[in-house]
């Protein structure tokens, strides 16, 4: 059955279901995804830290792409100047 998309008004604004209200501790709790999803992120909250991963240096990772850029433009020139 689907669910309409508004749901009814009361009639009068006096009526108690037409405004909201502070849950009571007598209230039951309600299980929605959203608690779902936030007690399963609490399990990435509580492991511990990974090892740090050792990075290349910043010289290395920075003229890496350069020099493998440079060189595949020049093997494409060639190649384009060959072919001619």
């Amino acid at each position: 059955m689907p669910l309409r998309k508004f749901r009814d008004l009361p009639e009068s604004p006096s009526d108690p279901r037409g405004s909201p209200r502070l849950a009571a501790t007598d209230d039951a709790f309600v299980a929605s995804p959203v608690h779902r999803m936030h007690a399963n992120l609490w399990t990435f909250a509580d492991d511990p830290p990974q090892a740090e991963v050792p990075l290349y240096p910043g010289w290395l990772r920075l003229a890496f792409p350069l020099i493998a850029s440079g060189l595949l433009w020049v093997m494409i020139f060639w190649a384009l100047g060959y072919l001619r």
